[in-house]
């Protein structure tokens, strides 16, 4: 009997729980628009995931009743989706919502099986968003459905009654045509009487809907089939979106929300605790109202929590302040009346200011409504000095003038008589990031390394350090800082404890960081007793934003950007042994960001420097193209490897900067000897037959131009073959240890020698043309255009080669030397083998020849 009485009593307390959630189960309304779907239809098979399609998602509004109702056709298809689609579930908010179950039925080979069973029902409060500090009040109607088979539709429908008194009854909504699942048969619309002036926008291909007038009624509609889930982009800005929607407002300008938000923004009088708390602060502050200001600021953002209970009409509708003061919590809106009144009551000007934390300055491209807001901030001004205040955030140091505030691009102050528009929010006091990392490499990969690190964040950078110190035990900040430095270069472990240091007057905080890396130098897989030590800049990489590797989309979404976001990187290496490093500074700059990078080397200590700046939240779809070239040629740098040969002798060596290499030096002056008898053989090839009395015309015009070139090459030719290096023994020793793509050092050695002998037959043909120049001699032309020709081919094929051997790019000097001896080349070839004047004064054959017309 008492087992009995338990269930009855479980059974009456599940009823009335119910009862008292709004939750009742009642006959389909009789306000519904006629609509008749197609029920024979399939989608695409290939678009169908979970298992299941959605034949049908009626969806009808009625402004008049403030009731929404939901027909909906779930299609099981395979076993997936009696896992997936077998659960009901309806959100709502009891405080002001009543949910009416109509229908709930499966249908199964003809059969109809009736399933709406109230008892069956759980009213369940999830708040999803506690995480954020957010209670919101609303629960969630489950019902696992029992005893469902592949092949089987589940059918539902409901009615949500009931719409938030604090929008006083004025209509605006969001009708999005998208799906998760595909959809054979859409149908939404909206009911409303003639006397509402609902306004429309259609976003990203939306149709507008179709107008009628049915039972005395506004009626719009939207029929829609085959609706297919969006594509979209993950790593596109948050206020990016491909979705289709259709935004209705029955508000027709910004100043209608001003109005709404002062009237329910305006609290009473401060009471007795609220002005004995403004007195403590103005006796704190003295007749200084910065300083009042700054304290009230720091009071609400770090003594009164972030909290909200966001029930009902408190969804918008903020508490006392009086309230807020005795709870010390509030969420965004609390905390921000409870500042604006604070500041108020020292006769500072200070309102609140509504503005959308996804949508930023896209809020002003849709229609003014009351849901285009999900965040409150404050606006002050005193004198001629104006302040965005975000009051939830907790920790900001630093003086008043270098405040700063995220990137909320626009908000709508609210204050009547203020301006009618969207205000822009400008970004000040930026901040930045210093991070240095300092390696100390063994020379032995048996031996251990230091790694030492020190992160200095100004301003918004040090406030946010700041807060995740604040919130973090210090020992969870140092397992996450090493666990950082292990993803990276293996195993290492701290050397002594995370040391912070904050300077809360500047705003600055710093992190100090010591490890001892345990096996720094890797064996080479490639090459056999050769070391490397694999460098990235890590929290450089992750900065930059990676573009989608989405195949087959057709999305032409911007890419995100962190902003704003400034770093300053250096990665400094003590090295084992003299070192030598060719990569040639980067520099990329364009309206979106700006990257540099340097290397510097001072015997063995080698610094890597990188900067990265970004100028907007986004980069423009029409420029991703550049950024994934600029990307390429940024990630070569960030993260490479250094190897060396510690048990080659030659890599032990140190020799001196003047210590000469004797290979090369002996090369060189063989082949100079070998391009000279070429060059004395070549002298002795005439053109013409010897005649008598030959007088050559004197120069003049162009001649002195390329008289000056000829002149000047030798010299030039000289200098580049003493200062290159190629006879320097430290040069050639460095070259395995230069950052390169070639595993096996032979081939750089063998381009270096390359290099070495083409400079000695530049130099001897350079002699040549000054020897034929001088005698007027009759091949000079042909051999000054050789000359032009070879020069420009080896240029190319000499820079090209070492650019891609060394991971470097094209600089636009570089270029231009190319682009000026192509071009010369252009110019002066046809010159010389056409012009009159060289025909006149390049006439002289050799002087051994008598009387042959032709050869040696």
């Amino acid at each position: 009997m008492r087992f009995i009485l338990l269930i009855i009593s479980l059974f009456v307390l599940q009823a009335s729980l119910r009862a008292q959630k709004n939750f009742t189960v009642s006959p389909t309304p009789d306000w519904l628009a006629p609509y008749k779907p197609d029920l024979g239809k399939t989608p695409d098979a290939r678009e169908v995931s979970n298992g299941y399609f959605l034949l049908l998602l009626e969806e009808q509004h009625h402004a008049e009743k403030n009731a929404v109702y939901r027909h909906i056709i779930r299609q099981i298809v395979s076993e997936a989706g009696i896992q997936n689609g077998a659960e009901i579930s309806v959100e709502y908010d009891p405080t002001y919502e009543k949910l009416r179950f109509h229908q709930l039925i499966i249908r199964r080979n003809g059969q109809v099986i009736s399933k709406l069973d109230p008892s069956r029902f759980r009213i369940l409060q999830k708040e999803e968003d506690l995480s954020r500090f957010i209670y919101s009040g609303t629960f969630t109607a489950y019902y696992i459905l029992e005893d469902v088979r592949k092949g089987d539709q589940i059918e539902y429908a409901y009615t949500l009654e009931g719409a938030n008194p604090i929008f006083e009854n004025k209509y605006a909504n969001t009708f999005y045509f998208t799906s998760y699942d595909p959809i054979v048969n859409y149908y939404k619309a909206l009911i409303a009487a003639p006397a509402r002036n609902i306004q429309f926008k259609a976003f990203n291909g939306a149709r507008l809907p179709v107008k009628s007038t049915w039972n005395g009624m506004q009626l719009y509609e939207w029929k829609i089939a085959d609706v297919m889930p969006a594509d979209e982009d993950d790593n596109a800005p948050e206020w990016y979106t491909t979705l289709p929607f259709v935004q209705a407002s029955e508000y027709h300008s910004w100043s209608e929300i001003i109005s709404w938000g002062a009237k329910i923004n305006t609290p009473p009088p401060p009471g007795e605790r609220l002005q004995k708390k403004i007195a403590e602060l103005k006796k704190q502050s003295g007749n200084n109202k910065a300083l009042y200001l700054q304290h009230a600021m720091r009071f609400v953002q770090d003594d009164i929590r972030y909290m909200g209970i966001e029930m009902g009409e408190y969804s918008h509708r903020p508490n006392n302040p009086d309230k807020i003061l005795d709870q010390r919590f509030g969420d965004c809106k609390d905390k921000s009346l409870l500042l604006t009144t604070l500041l108020q009551a020292d006769s500072i000007n200070a309102s609140m200011a509504y503005t959308n934390t996804y949508l930023k300055a896209h809020v002003s491209d849709y229609l003014p409504s009351p849901f285009m807001f999900n965040h409150v901030i404050v606006y002050a001004t005193l004198g001629d000095s104006s302040y965005w205040i975000d009051p939830t955030i907790s920790y900001q140091r630093g003086p008043l003038s270098q405040h700063t505030v995220p990137d909320y691009q626009q908000a709508l102050i609210i204050k009547m008589g203020g301006s009618d528009k969207l205000t822009r929010i400008p970004q000040v006091n930026k901040g930045t990031q210093k991070i240095r990392e300092h390696f100390t490499l063994p020379d032995s990969r048996s031996k251990k390394g230091t790694l030492t690190v020190r992160s200095e964040y100004t301003l918004r950078f040090a406030d946010q350090q700041r807060d995740v110190f604040a919130n973090n035990s210090m020992k969870e900040q140092e397992k996450t800082y090493l666990d950082y430095y292990k993803n990276i270069y293996g195993e290492l472990h701290t050397d002594s404890s995370l040391k912070t240091i904050d300077n809360p007057v500047k705003n600055q905080f710093s992190v100090i960081e010591s490890y001892i890396l345990d096996e720094p130098w890797k064996k080479d897989s490639e090459e056999p007793g050769r070391l490397e030590i694999s460098v990235t800049a890590g929290i450089l990489q992750e900065a930059l934003p990676k573009l989608s590797k989405k195949k087959n989309t057709k999305s032409q979404a911007p890419l995100a950007l962190r902003y704003p976001y400034s770093l300053d990187y250096t990665i400094d290496m003590d090295m084992p042994i003299d070192w030598s490093l060719s990569d040639e500074p980067i520099r990329i700059s364009n309206p979106y960001y700006t990257f540099s990078f340097k290397s510097v080397v001072n015997g063995r200590h080698v610094t890597f420097h990188y900067t990265f700046e970004t100028f907007q939240d986004n980069i423009p779809a029409h420029y991703l193209a550049q950024y994934e070239s600029d990307r390429d040629k940024m990630d070569q740098i960030i993260s490479f490897s250094l190897f060396w040969s510690p048990n080659d002798p030659a890599e032990m060596a140190n020799p001196t900067d003047n210590a000469v290499n004797w290979v090369t030096l002996s090369l060189a002056i063989f082949f100079l000897a070998y391009f000279g008898r070429l060059a004395w053989k070549y002298n002795q090839y005439t053109i013409y037959p010897l005649q008598d009395a030959l007088t050559p015309a004197a120069l003049k015009g162009m001649l002195y131009i390329i008289a000056l070139f000829v002149f000047a090459t030798p010299l030039i030719m000289l200098s580049s073959l003493i200062n290159s290096g190629f006879f320097s023994y430290k040069e050639w020793l460095l070259l395995s240890k230069t950052t390169h793509l070639i595993s096996n050092t032979s081939f750089l050695e063998c381009w270096f020698i390359i290099r070495v002998v083409t400079a000695c037959f530049f130099f001897v043909y350079s002699i040549l043309l000054v020897a034929l120049f001088i005698n007027r001699r009759d091949t000079f032309p042909n051999a000054m255009v050789y000359y032009m020709l070879a020069a420009v081919v080896f240029n190319i094929i000499d820079t090209g080669m070492s650019h891609y051997l060394y991971r470097t790019y094209w600089e636009i000097g570089e270029l231009k030397g190319v682009i000026y001896s192509f071009v010369k080349g252009i110019l002066l070839t046809p010159y010389l083998l056409q012009s009159q004047q060289v025909k006149d004064t390049f006439i002289m054959p050799h002087r051994s020849v008598t009387g042959k017309e032709k050869g040696y």
